[in-house]
Order: structure tokens, then C-alpha cells, then sequence
């Protein structure tokens, strides 16, 4: 099974204008933004290299160009420099904390990231943006598996903005791990209420229905999920994983083969197929599958399950 989580990325807060800008310095910066979400990175950069001299956008060019240099490895080290730089140029903003620990989290460095975010989060002044320093709080927890600690930072989120999507998508798959199934069944029906066709809240209906044994039911979100997104690899793969356990194991390796070829590093997929190559009693396959599943760190992302079973199974 695969859960969708609502993760906070990398933010932008632009400056008030505090200084004057030039027409021509405005149209540059347009033109980086524009270039930008053409996947034109390189040509977006070039503008920005300029822009970082301006003293009008000097702070903001150092924001959108950090998150263009860590997107590739070579200039990965120079998006650290242009956020500490950010932080020099605007002592009070909180953005370029959010997006470094945005960085540490993905590299799983969790206590640096929850650092920066708590240092985001003095900046937030208990304001409306204490909630984007929450919500990634909560995120950095759930990482590292400290559910307690994630539901608080949710909770806190929630406190200052009760319907605040994420902050309660998230809280729901987290009180899900804490064995409180019915409470994060009825705040996603709560969301589903406000967004129908809403993928990801189908996606963790379904999941937490497979959770409890509730196949049938798992498989009716799923289904309804597929016709509105028929590539989506969670989603194919908690259909399969649900078919497996209704022994529609045709069907099941279908699914799950597919999730695997839209995302092949998806451990959690190789363990799925794993077992339902198991179910058909193709001993090699499944523990190939097995092996796959480990190698993609399936074990650090949750828990010892497939190292058991290829110890039972795979075995001489």
C-alpha cells in the first residue's frame, strides 16, 4: 500500500517593494519567472545571475535561483549559498528557512531541517504563515516516523487554520499509523465533501480501508480513483495490493506491474509484487521482487516486514 502525503515545499515571499525598481529590472524578472515554468532552467538562470545585483531583486533572484541550482547536482552546493545569502538580505523572512530545510528534508537530514523550520517558524510572528512552518514541521516528523510529534505540529496548523487542506490530509494519514482509523476516516470524507474528485484523499480512503481488511470497499476508491487518473502508480499499486488480498492475483500483478514501470523506485510497489508473485507460487520472481524491494530501501522507509519475509521465504 502507498498513502499520498501533502509535503510544503519551497515558498516564495516577495519583498514590498522597498526599494525602487527599474522597468527593465521588473521585465527581467518576468521573463526568469516565465522562462522557469517553461522547464528553460539554464536560460532562467542567466537573467537571475544579473538580478542578484539588483538591489530591488537581489533577494528574490537568490531565492528562485537556489531552487533551479538544487534541482542539479553539479550546482547543488551553490543553492545552500544563494539561500544563506537570502537570509543575510532579509533577516525576517522566513522563506529561505522553509526552503533550505525543504533541502535537508530531502536529503534526510531531519533535526537540520526541523531546525531551519523552527527558525521559520520565529519569523512567522504567529501569523497566517506559522502554518506553512507547521505543516513542514509535521512533514519532517512523519519522515522520521515520530507520529506524536507530527500530529502536535498538524494540530498547531489546524489551530490557526482549521480548514487548512494539508495540514488535515496529513493529520489524517498520520493518526491512521497511531491506530486511530475511524478519526482519519471521517476527516477524509470530510475533505472528500469539499473536493470530490480529489485523487490523493480517494487514494488514502482506499488505503486505509485496505488497512482494515476491507478489500471490497478498498477497491470501490481505488477503481473510482483510476477512472479519473488511470496512470497513477499509488494508486495502481493499492489497487493491485487490495486484488491481491481478494485472490484476483491476475488482475493484481497486472496492476502492480504497471505501477512499477510509471515508478520503477518505488520500494513499496516491488514488495507488492513481490507477494503477489508469492501468491502464484513463482518462488524465484517474488524473491527477486523481494530483493528489489530492499535494495530500494524499502526496510528504512518502513520497517523490517520485507527483510522477514525473504528470511522465511527466500531462504536455502
Amino acid at each position: 500500500m502507498m498513502r499520498h502525503l501533502a509535503l510544503a515545499g519551497c515558498i516564495w515571499l516577495n519583498v514590498a517593494g522597498a526599494l525602487a525598481q527599474s522597468p527593465a529590472a521588473e521585465r527581467e524578472w518576468s521573463e526568469a519567472q516565465r522562462l522557469d515554468s517553461l522547464g528553460k532552467p539554464k536560460q532562467a538562470v542567466r537573467i537571475l545571475d544579473r538580478l542578484v545585483s539588483d538591489g530591488a531583486y537581489a533577494y528574490r533572484a537568490r531565492l528562485m535561483r537556489s531552487s533551479i541550482r538544487y534541482g542539479d547536482q553539479e550546482t547543488r552546493p551553490g543553492a545552500f549559498e544563494d539561500l544563506s545569502e537570502a537570509m543575510r538580505l532579509e533577516p525576517d523572512s522566513m522563506a529561505p528557512y522553509i526552503n533550505r530545510g525543504s533541502y535537508y528534508l530531502e536529503g534526510g537530514m531531519t533535526d537540520r531541517a526541523l531546525a531551519d523550520y523552527q527558525e521559520a517558524l520565529k519569523r512567522a510572528y504567529d501569523g497566517p504563515d506559522s502554518v506553512t512552518a507547521f505543516l513542514n514541521i509535521g512533514s519532517a516528523h512523519t519522515q522520521v516516523r515520530r507520529f506524536r510529534e507530527a500530529v502536535e505540529a498538524y494540530d498547531r496548523a489546524l489551530a490557526i487554520s482549521p480548514d487548512d487542506w494539508a495540514s488535515l490530509s496529513n493529520k489524517a494519514a498520520t493518526i491512521d499509523e497511531l491506530g486511530r482509523a475511524d478519526e482519519a476516516r471521517s476527516i477524509y470524507l470530510r475533505l472528500l465533501e469539499m473536493k470530490p474528485e480529489e485523487i490523493p484523499i480517494l487514494n488514502n480512503l482506499g488505503f486505509l480501508a485496505n488497512g482494515q481488511g476491507h478489500y471490497e470497499e478498498a477497491m470501490d476508491w481505488f477503481e473510482r480513483a483510476r477512472k479519473l487518473v488511470p496512470d497513477d502508480p499509488y494508486v495502481l499499486n493499492n489497487l493491485g495490493y487490495a486484488q491481491l488480498m481478494s485472490a484476483r492475483t491476475d488482475d493484481a500483478l497486472r496492476n502492480v506491474q504497471r505501477s512499477i514501470k510509471l515508478m520503477p523506485s518505488n520500494s513499496y510497489a516491488h514488495r507488492n509484487l513481490g507477494l503477489v508473485l508469492k501468491a502464484r507460487g513463482e518462488k524465484d520472481k517474488a524473491c527477486d521482487a523481494f530483493e528489489e524491494a530492499l535494495r530500494l530501501g524499502f526496510t528504512k522507509q518502513y520497517g523490517p516486514e520485507v527483510d522477514d519475509l525473504r528470511r522465511q521465504y527466500c531462504a536455502p
